[in-house]
């Protein structure tokens, strides 16, 4: 599945929460996230649909109708009217997108937590190991972190954690690591040896 920065992720899961809140009221969790993962996998596997679908040039209607032809009968309403209201806001292009928010909301309720990292280096295992213990005894879910390597940070850490922001406590306990990262990769440059991860 694509990757999607914080923002875009931020806005998707307005949408995924209304669909995951009505699904646990219908008892459509599971059958919607598979659907919701098979409607995101035919668009990221068919490159045609996926630019009907992002296509400025083709109406709303033209796209309405396509999309109940599609899935209309085939997947539950829910998913059906939701892709309907993703269209009218002309968010197709987010489907995936809202794909990913939802599959993280479903691992929340099941126990684990997605904890997104953006960082200038590659985080050596002793870092990702605390950074998992801090955020397990704050959240009380198992972590599971994405790491994202983004060189264009000057050091430290971005970390987004489901999809809440950090409290104050969390925040500082996430610094110290960061400075631990940033303490290691000054470390291996001034050594005059190229970085590796540990």
């Amino acid at each position: 599945m694509a990757k999607y920065n914080d923002d875009e992720l931020a806005v998707a899961m307005i949408y995924a929460r209304a669909m995951y809140d009505l699904a646990v009221e219908k008892s459509q969790v599971d059958a919607l996230l598979e659907e919701l993962k098979a409607v995101a996998a035919l668009i990221e596997s068919k490159r045609d649909f996926a630019d009907f679908l992002d296509s400025p040039t083709v109406n709303d209607e033209a796209k309405r109708k396509t999309l109940e032809k599609l899935f209309r009968g085939r997947c539950a309403d829910l998913l059906v009217d939701s892709l309907q209201v993703i269209n009218r806001n002309d968010r197709q292009w987010f489907i995936r997108a809202v794909a990913q928010a939802f599959a993280m909301l479903d691992e929340e309720r099941r126990g684990g937590i997605e904890v997104r990292v953006r960082s200038a280096v590659s985080l050596g295992e002793s870092v990702r190991e605390r950074l998992r213990a801090v955020v397990a005894k704050q959240t009380g879910k198992k972590p599971r972190i994405v790491e994202v390597v983004d060189e264009s940070l000057i050091g430290g850490l971005v970390v987004r954690i489901g999809d809440q922001k950090l409290d104050a406590s969390v925040a500082r306990k996430l610094a110290g690591l960061s400075e631990l990262l940033l303490e290691r990769a000054s470390r291996e440059i001034h050594g005059g040896r190229e970085y590796m991860a540990a």
